[in-house]
């Protein structure tokens, strides 16, 4: 049974965290905290396989956290995710100089806050999540890479996800397909490269497709999560940038579920 730990001063995100976290595999077990002094203390007595932690808060912020986590005993092995609404790259490279696993931007697309946790928890059991603690705090600890590796690790990882996935370049061209997407679509994902989003999805869907691309483009952030009607029904679709090593948006990332496919279950008791 996997255990998460969810760290943030907010009692929204904190419900809104546990209840996605309870369905990421079956049997989750989540403990939820506000305060970063009482879940390091909980931490002394109890392990756990992910935490999911808020950067910004009163007292303690996420990598000073993720700093003292790292030096509990246990602490070495659990990966971390910390979540921040704020968009400052010092977060992301303070966070990760202390030792978090993965970093994400809110407003958070729901799907992808499961899927990452659900892979982190999977680089977690490999042995992947951190090294073998060592005596005193830790310094830029490194992750273990991934079992699976590049662009042919990557897209098996893609392709074993029950999720929609494309992205396509600024000119409106398929650059890449999932196993899912092409078998919705009736082909391989080597057939559906190079092709507009009309060819794909038709006038109608095609058209808006492009347009969200094009707002995503525009303003090099996330879209929030939108519904349409794809083959096989409803579907829940959020627009992601994708960036090169400068930093430039070159693609924008699309992935779309069937509505209602991540229930959300019973927020946990504290």
């Amino acid at each position: 049974m996997a255990m998460i730990l969810i760290l943030d001063d907010r009692a929204t995100n904190r419900s809104i965290f546990a209840r996605l976290a309870s369905v990421i595999e079956d049997n989750v077990s989540v403990e939820v905290f506000g305060d970063p002094h009482d879940a390091l203390e909980w931490l002394e007595g109890n392990r756990v396989d992910l935490v999911i932690t808020d950067f910004k808060m009163p007292g303690m912020d996420g990598a000073e956290f993720t700093r003292r986590f790292r030096a509990l005993p246990g602490g070495a092995a659990a990966p971390v995710l910390v979540v921040t609404a704020h968009d400052d790259r010092s977060f992301r490279v303070r966070a990760l100089d202390a030792g978090a696993t993965d970093f994400l931007q809110s407003p958070i697309d729901h799907f992808e806050l499961v899927t990452r946790a659900r892979n982190l928890l999977a680089l977690g059991r490999s042995g992947g999540g951190m090294a073998e603690p060592r005596p005193g705090p830790l310094v830029n600890p490194v992750p273990a890479p991934l079992p699976v590796q590049g662009a042919e690790g990557l897209a098996r990882i893609l392709d074993s996800l029950p999720a929609q996935v494309s992205a396509t370049d600024r000119e409106g061209r398929c650059i890449y397909a999932n196993a899912a997407l092409a078998a919705t679509l009736g082909a391989r994902p080597d057939e559906l490269v190079g092709a507009a989003l009309t060819s794909l999805f038709g006038t109608t869907r095609g058209e808006r497709s492009r347009a969200a691309d094009l707002a995503v483009l525009a303003t090099g952030t996330s879209l929030p999560p939108y519904r349409e009607a794809g083959a096989g029904g409803e579907l829940l679709t959020t627009k992601a940038p994708l960036r090169d090593q400068t930093g430039e948006v070159t693609a924008v990332v699309t992935t779309s579920i069937p509505l209602g496919a991540i229930p959300l279950g019973p927020e946990p008791d504290r």
